[in-house]
Order: structure tokens, then C-alpha cells, then sequence
């Protein structure tokens, strides 16, 4: 089935699912903040004090405050990962992060249950 949603759609639905459905761990799904729609000079702003803020490109959409942290990056069904984002994933893999890219509710749902349910029964 084809996901009609837009990212930021998918994000906010992945979201309201954690908040209803994983009460137990709702602080440990957390998103950046690293991304802006805005044109022109006021973008242009935006643009320039998200830099020297420390919001750097490829940074992945959200991540679950595990052991090893999971870093989540949600796509469309035509998305894929820029550059940037591909090269934020090498260096967290070398630290030992985890990393999946969501397409759909359903993905998100079976990988917070896996994260935070079966996980947790296994390292008890």
C-alpha cells in the first residue's frame, strides 16, 4: 500500500500513536527540530541562526532515548536520504547507534514495540 502522507504527516501521526499507545516511555520519542520551510530574507534569518545554533544538515528526524540510541528519519515512499543524512549515519554507526528509516505508521509502531517492548523483556 502506498503512503499518501507527507513526511511531516507521517512524523506527526508516528507521534500521536507514541503519545496514546507508549505511555510508559512518552519522554524517550523526541524530534529535532532541524528543518524550516521559510523563504526569502526571513528564511534566509532562520537559515543562518539555526548554523550557528548547531542545527546541521543530516541530522535525522527524531530518535528513541534507548540503549544504543535509534535515530529515526521518516521518508515517503519516493524519499531517500540526502548526502548529508547519509553521512550523519556513518558516524553515528561507527558509535554504535542505531538507525531506521519509517515509511509508514505501521513501520513505526512494530519498531517502538521492538525498541521498547521486546527489548526490554529481553534485557530483563
Amino acid at each position: 500500500m502506498e503512503n499518501k502522507m507527507t513526511e511531516l504527516q507521517l512524523q506527526a501521526a508516528c507521534t500521536v500513536w507514541f503519545q496514546n499507545n507508549m505511555r510508559d516511555y512518552r519522554g524517550r520519542f523526541r524530534r529535532v527540530k532541524n528543518e524550516t520551510d521559510l523563504k526569502g530574507k526571513f528564511g534566509a534569518r532562520m537559515g543562518a541562526l539555526n548554523k550557528t545554533t548547531g542545527i546541521v544538515a543530516g541530522t535525522w528526524d527524531a530518535f528513541l532515548m534507548v540503549e544504543p540510541i535509534v535515530w529515526i528519519e521518516f521518508k515517503t515512499d519516493a524519499g531517500a536520504l540526502s548526502t548529508d543524512q547519509k553521512a550523519f549515519k556513518a558516524i553515528g554507526e561507527k558509535l554504535g547507534w542505531n538507525f531506521v528509516v519509517i515509511r509508514t505508521l505501521q513501520e513505526f509502531q512494530n519498531m517502538a514495540n521492538f525498541f521498547f517492548v521486546e527489548m526490554a523483556v529481553k534485557n530483563r
